[in-house]
């Protein structure tokens, strides 16, 4: 099949192009730039714009998304103007599915205005005439994701602060491979029947956020540390701290979402037609801590 995927230079994003070259598709890659077409989803928000991009597709795949809003980056573009743009672009040129990456816990009610974006976007698809397939993963995992290395990196501390008084690093969360989203991805797109539903994918395993960080640590063959609970409305601050800093994880957002605990109803068994890797599966894929970071 012809295939475009959207964001193909992100960490997904790649692993989808590569999980779909490998079933034999041909595909075509969009970004901003270097890529076979370039498509900036800070500007590029009109159907007529993007069924350029779409024409003589059979498949369309979206894994273009921000945790954090700077540089005209906007979630209500990026995760709304523009899923709609796109959306209206493929039932203009009858694609024959979109496949759209949102966010596990999209729907559930959770505040904030990246969770507002994401189900914006899924309730603008949902209204095309056009078959489509919402992805919803759980927490990333891979070498080259941000917030992998970050959480790598604060395994490895010897004082590691958990949010929570309560019940500090209680949060529970299913981290899940990106290769295993990917090929979930892959199987979506050859489903043979027409779907126009969500699909959760998460890991094999609910782990608090301390447990998570335990093995992490425990990949790089760390030893004990001393754990440090700090009260929610400080990690909140932190969080709002943080924006002023170059980096891509964390902010009000995501602290929401990790205290929420998001869980969804798992189909990643289902779609790799396999158990999905655990956590610390593949000790390649786990970078080694970020030397100064205090």
């Amino acid at each position: 099949m012809n295939i475009v995927v959207f964001g193909a230079h992100g960490v997904l994003g790649k692993a989808v192009c590569q999980a779909l070259e490998r079933q034999g598709h041909r595909v075509r890659r969009a970004a901003r730039q270097g890529a076979h077409l370039a498509v900036d989803f800070r500007v590029d928000l009109s159907a007529a714009t993007l069924r350029a991009a779409v024409q003589g597709m059979d498949i369309v795949v979206n894994t273009t998304g921000i945790l954090i809003e700077r540089e005209g980056d906007t979630w209500d573009k990026v995760h709304h103007a523009a899923v709609d743009a796109l959306a209206a672009a493929c039932e203009a040129e009858h694609v024959a599915r979109i496949v759209h990456v949102s966010a596990l816990g999209a729907g559930t009610g959770l505040g904030g205005g990246y969770m507002r974006s994401k189900l914006a976007g899924e309730q603008a698809l949902a209204r095309r005439r056009v078959d489509y397939a919402i992805v919803r993963p759980s927490l990333l995992v891979d070498a080259a994701c941000a917030s992998t290395r970050l959480f790598t990196a604060l395994s490895a501390l010897p004082v590691i602060a958990v949010p929570g008084l309560r019940d500090p690093g209680g949060s529970r969360i299913a981290p899940v491979q990106v290769a295993d989203v990917a090929d979930c991805i892959a199987a979506i797109v050859a489903h043979p029947k027409a779907l126009r539903r969500v699909i959760e994918l998460e890991g094999p395993e609910r782990l608090t956020y301390r447990a998570m960080l335990e093995r992490l640590r425990a990949a790089q063959g760390g030893g004990r540390a001393l754990w440090v609970p700090l009260p929610w409305w400080l990690v909140r601050a932190a969080a709002w701290l943080a924006l002023a800093w170059p980096q891509r994880v964390i902010s009000p957002d995501t602290v929401r979402m990790l205290r929420a605990s998001c869980e969804g109803r798992s189909e990643t068994t289902r779609w790799l037609r396999r158990e999905p890797l655990a956590l610390d599966a593949q000790p390649q894929a786990l970078p080694p801590a970020v030397a100064g970071i205090a």
